[in-house]
């Protein structure tokens, strides 16, 4: 107990003494982890979009003319249903009064959206699904060149080419992100080591006295550990406010405007990266604190 209330005695004076170093380090720390938080945040919420869009591949949606018969539309299906990779239980038809419905029903918070529509803009369709994603551009120039009414298709529309441009995007979020915070943290070690470095040159002679009278090489490291241990921490006290305030006020706000993205966040994944940031912060200040024993104190 006595030991306890010496060190974080001696830890806290050493950081009132070089506040200034102490301030610069606590602050890298505080936004190398904050950053890493909010990579890991943006990460997650691109992922469950990609994955929830990715269900759509292999989905082909076959807009249909106004004008297209019965006979046209049944013409159409059976064609479609007949391509070999295809998926036949997987052919489904929505009318435009269905698709119209469906608009509102997606959209019942915005009905400024549609509420004023005097006639259904939406076109009939199908949707049809192939059996193996790969295929997808097979069925898609099938469709395009071999259907029985080829008047009668508006447009085709696959999810393919955008999940790649989706994924090249998140690719690069994710690299350029990684390297800054890989960057940052290095950084944070570096102030923290040199505030250790500044704390012992301060104490040099104490140091020398207590090595003179006896005491451990242990006794003498705990104070310095534990200051850049305390800077770790603080400073990624302060990144979880980062990460929180990131999230409630930029992730679920964007989630909120563009529902049709379905960007949610994993269930669960706030209080572990909080864990995760304090836990950053200890290893951060732990490993600046070492690398300053080890090099400019020899005991």
């Amino acid at each position: 107990m006595i030991n306890l209330k010496y060190f974080s005695r001696e830890t806290i004076d050493s950081l009132r003494k070089n506040v200034i170093l102490a301030i610069a380090a606590i602050a890298v720390v505080a936004v190398s982890l904050g950053i890493l938080g909010m990579v890991v945040m943006g990460w997650d919420m691109f992922s469950n979009m990609i994955k929830n869009t990715e269900r759509k591949v292999g989905e082909v949606d076959v807009f249909l003319k106004d004008g297209v018969t019965e006979a046209d539309r049944f013409a159409l299906e059976g064609y479609i249903r007949g391509i070999a990779e295809v998926d036949p239980q997987k052919v489904t038809y929505k009318s435009k009064d269905q698709a119209l419905e469906e608009f509102k029903t997606r959209f019942a918070d915005n009905p400024e959206l549609w509420q004023y529509v005097k006639e259904n803009p939406l076109p009939a369709s199908f949707t049809v699904m192939a059996k193996d994603p790969k295929d997808i551009g097979v069925v898609v120039s099938k469709i395009q060149n071999g259907n029985p009414v080829p008047a009668g298709i508006d447009e085709i529309k696959a999810a393919s080419s955008a999940i790649e441009r989706l994924e090249n995007v998140f690719s690069k979020f994710r690299t350029i992100g990684s390297v800054v915070v890989v960057g940052l943290i290095f950084v944070a070690i570096l102030l923290v080591s040199v505030t250790i470095q500044v704390a012992i040159f301060a104490r040099r002679r104490e140091v020398g006295i207590m090595k003179l009278v006896g005491a451990t090489n242990w006794f003498i490291r705990w104070p310095f550990i534990l200051e850049g241990v305390l800077e770790g921490i603080i400073g990624s006290i302060i990144a979880v406010f980062m990460v929180g305030l990131f999230k409630v006020y930029i992730l679920d706000r964007l989630s909120t405007a563009l529902p049709f993205l379905r960007m949610g966040s994993s269930s669960g994944l706030l209080y572990i990266l909080f864990i995760a940031i304090v836990a950053g912060g200890i290893i951060i200040g732990s490993l600046g604190s070492v690398f300053a024993l080890r090099r400019y104190l020899e005991v």
